[in-house]
């Protein structure tokens, strides 16, 4: 049987684990409900087995929102 590895936090710093979530997972989150659209347009270039975490996706529509009007 394999051991599983646990990667130990240097010197006294915590490990942070963040949970990763499907497109379907996000677009259903209360979190995304106001930006259903934007959300589902910047994740469209993945595929649907991508998994995202929540602070990738609002990075992802900050970035967005901050782009230059064409």
């Amino acid at each position: 049987m394999a051991a599983r590895k646990s990667a130990k936090p240097a010197d006294g710093e915590a490990a942070v684990v963040e949970s990763k979530f499907s497109k379907e997972q996000l677009l259903s989150a209360k979190r995304f409900q106001g930006r259903k659209d934007i959300v589902n347009a910047l994740l469209m270039k993945y595929p649907d087995t991508a998994t995202f975490t929540v602070n990738a996706v609002e990075e992802m529509i900050e970035n967005y929102m901050k782009g230059q009007v064409k």
